[in-house]
């Protein structure tokens, strides 16, 4: 097993701390943006799920940190748990652009495919038991689903909002990049923990981007 940075903290031995304490700064912005979103008084159906994103996803991210700080005491099935609510996360993001089909015919084959990968995923996390499950759903979600759905409304409505939605999945991209790239500044502060501090940065986009106040377009508000 390869050496990992590794501090004692009240006794306790804390693997990756500063990966532990990113993913922890990520789940609190996580939660502060769902909580925003779902609690607004003009929230409505594509918002609410834009806040199960953040909502998934900050548990996703308390449940990651929890694995990388505390693994001798809770073990690698933490990560899986984490890897599922990230395809849960994504999954709610898919949702929450699935309002803005028009076509009744398109919003019911976009829906099954929705559910349909979810599935897959769960099961790919759970047979292959590898991060890159997470990483193929979430391009597959984000950038095959919720970016061609909001640029298609885009197209339409000139609406500010799917415009944000767009560049804020593409933002995303920065923090994939630093991980893919393994940039690091050294052992203690490592491409995890730069990518989850620029992560924050992305969602609060995305945060933004979720909110009916930001020019919306009218869009079909039921039967999600």
């Amino acid at each position: 097993m390869q050496e990992v940075p590794t501090i004692e903290l009240l006794g306790l031995q804390v693997t990756e701390p500063m990966t532990w304490i990113t993913n922890w700064m990520v789940a609190f912005a996580c939660f502060v943006f769902g909580h925003r979103l779902f609690y607004d008084d003009r929230a409505d159906l594509s918002q609410k799920f834009w806040a199960l994103f953040f909502l998934f996803m900050g548990i996703a991210s308390i449940t990651g940190g929890t694995a990388h700080g505390f693994i001798h005491y809770v073990g690698h099935k933490f990560h899986h748990a984490a890897w599922l609510l990230s395809g849960i996360s994504i999954f709610c993001a898919q949702l929450a652009v699935l309002p803005l089909i028009e076509n009744p015919k398109i919003k019911s084959f976009v829906r099954i495919f929705c559910y349909t990968q979810l599935m897959v995923m769960s099961a790919s996390v759970l047979i292959f038991q590898h991060f890159s499950s997470v990483l193929i759903d979430s391009i597959v979600g984000l950038i095959g689903v919720v970016i061609p759905v909001s640029l298609a409304h885009y197209a339409r409505y000139k609406d500010k909002r799917s415009a944000l939605v767009i560049i804020g999945v593409l933002t995303n991209l920065i923090p994939a990049i630093i991980h893919l790239l393994k940039i690091s500044i050294n052992e203690w502060f490592n491409f995890n923990d730069i990518s989850h501090v620029v992560m924050i940065g992305c969602f609060y986009v995305m945060y933004k981007a979720a909110r009916t106040d930001v020019n919306p377009a009218p869009v079909e508000i039921v039967n999600a």
